[in-house]
């Protein structure tokens, strides 16, 4: 589906400098991007105000949210990641990697 009825999709990545995995999915990322558009926006965990994050994610990153919720952690297979977000862009449900 595309056009009207397509939702818009929201992807968080949460991540930290010293992260050589996140790198690696970023560059995946940007692989799915060119099959599904999605707007992506990155958040360190070690930043003053995210303390929640590094709690919750300190030994997984690299961690997708997609539209706030958990999509995937440590590395993107990018055939799924693009099955999942058509899916998701579609109006349906997806089961977390």
């Amino acid at each position: 589906m595309s056009g009207r009825g397509a939702a818009r999709l929201a992807l968080t990545l949460f991540t930290h400098r010293r992260c050589q995995l996140c790198v690696d999915a970023k560059a995946a990322l940007a692989e799915v991007r060119a099959e599904v558009p999605f707007e992506l926006s990155e958040v360190d965990i070690h930043k003053p105000g995210n303390e929640r994050w590094l709690e919750e994610y300190k030994h997984d990153v690299p961690v997708v949210h997609a539209n706030g919720e958990f999509l995937l952690w440590h590395r993107v297979d990018v055939p799924r990641t693009i099955a999942q977000l058509r899916t998701l862009r579609d109006g349906g449900k997806v089961w977390p990697s």
